[in-house]
């Protein structure tokens, strides 16, 4: 499970601990930045995407989080700027988020935010992204009128760590969980959710199983069959337990909730970036026949490639610059787990 802490090529061209000012990514829709969310004194910001000559009706919402291992990354990032666009097109607001990195270390390698004495550091982690995640969703829906929105159609979505945080955000809305009614208006629940290499992850004796009290909403995943890195069907550990979109799905197929898996047969945890530039039908059958058009579809679709993208190959996708700054990321005193990786041959 130390793998978990090592999701690093998700990461932006900053670190947590020296922040340069970041070049604002190219966007074909409008963009505004907001303070929606003060932690410790700190402003947690987003940007809201959306093309504002679009009036007609009650805008969608879909909200990214950005993948990092909880140790870094940053809303600001380019390679995710083509699918905003494409989404807020076709009439979505897109709103990208920062989050707490409950990992982050200082270049002294000690712990940027300290849990509470008793509470598991790695489900922490995942816990403060998720109230960072509710505290974005409620600030859009008491600002709903300002920019034309459907509190009743937002999606979460989001990338390795941001999928785990968005899938363990609707997993603690379904159980009950202490965090999802503290932070969310009554009856309140998303549309939908794309992860993209995610799990629900829980840690605890009594963490065991999922246990869902009401039914969850629908689910379009995206996941490698052989990512080492988050599960793709189930794993346990001492104290901690993973449940992936291979499980998952068969859970809302026994409770009758439409789903799509997009299982990449042979791929690892390239699928945490792969739909943002290459699966953009997928995300569109889903939002528009299930989340928008309601059909009731249970899909699991396998892609075969004789050389399927893997995390050695995987670097096509990214921006120019990442793959310097990930390496530095992988550097002595970064995450736990780093490993650098030879350069693509141009």
């Amino acid at each position: 499970m130390k793998r978990l802490f090592s999701i690093l090529f998700l990461a932006t061209a900053l670190t947590v601990n020296a922040q340069p000012v970041q070049p604002v990514p190219e966007s074909k829709a409008d963009r505004s930045t907001v303070e929606f969310v003060v932690r410790d004194g700190k402003p947690i910001l987003m940007d809201i995407y959306q093309f504002k000559d679009q009036t007609d009706g009650r805008r969608p919402v879909f909200i990214y989080s950005f993948g990092g291992a909880w140790a870094m990354g940053s809303r600001v990032d380019a390679l995710c700027n083509p699918l905003y666009d494409h989404l807020c097109e076709k009439g979505w607001v897109c709103v990208a988020i920062d989050y707490r990195l409950g990992s982050a270390r200082g270049r002294d390698g000690k712990p940027l935010i300290t849990p509470p004495e008793g509470y598991n550091p790695f489900q922490y982690s995942i816990d403060i992204g998720v109230e960072d995640l509710y505290a974005a969703t409620s600030w859009l829906i008491k600002h709903a009128d300002e920019y034309n929105i459907d509190p009743g159609k937002i999606v979460i979505s989001g990338s390795s760590a941001g999928a785990i945080n968005s899938m363990n955000a609707e997993y603690y809305i379904c159980s009950g969980h202490k965090i999802a009614k503290e932070s969310l208006p009554a009856g309140f629940n998303y549309a939908g959710v794309v992860p993209m290499a995610g799990a629900v992850y829980l840690t605890g004796d009594n963490d065991t199983e999922l246990k869902w009290d009401r039914k969850p909403c629908p689910m379009c995943f995206f996941h490698g069959s052989a990512d080492p890195t988050v599960t793709f069907d189930m794993e346990r550990g001492p104290n901690r337990h993973g449940f992936g979109p291979f499980y998952v799905s068969q859970q809302l197929y026994a409770m009758d909730v439409p789903y799509m898996l997009y299982e990449y047969f042979g791929g690892d945890h390239c699928m945490a970036l792969l739909p943002l530039k290459w699966f953009w039908n997928e995300i569109d059958s889903f939002l528009d026949r299930i989340v928008l058009g309601g059909q009731d579809l249970k899909v699991h679709s396998v892609e075969r490639s004789s050389k399927p993208r893997t995390d050695a190959n995987w670097l096509d996708t990214v921006r120019p610059g990442q793959y310097q700054a990930v390496n530095r990321m992988r550097a002595p005193g970064a995450a736990p787990g780093a490993r650098p990786q030879a350069a693509p041959q141009q």
